[in-house]
């Protein structure tokens, strides 16, 4: 798959969880088979530095992009 296939993809919320030191959100595809998590990093209630993207192909979890590019290029719908 390449990166313009997987911009057609549709995403969902899957999940929403407030924690002291970080916020997540956690979204899926329609067959739970791609999906990632946006996470940011709080203090006293306000965000405070860079948030982050954390990517999943079936079950693994990918921290960055140029890793979850090179295992894109393996999976097929």
């Amino acid at each position: 798959m390449t990166w313009e296939e997987l911009t057609k993809v549709p995403f969902h919320l899957v999940s929403h969880i407030n924690m002291a030191d970080c916020h997540q959100s956690t979204y899926a595809s329609k067959d739970g088979r791609l999906g990632f998590a946006d996470l940011q990093p709080m203090k006293d209630d306000w965000p405070v530095g860079k948030g982050r993207r954390h990517w999943r192909i079936d079950n693994t979890w990918y921290k960055s992009k140029k890793k979850f590019l090179e295992a894109l290029k393996e999976f097929e719908l």
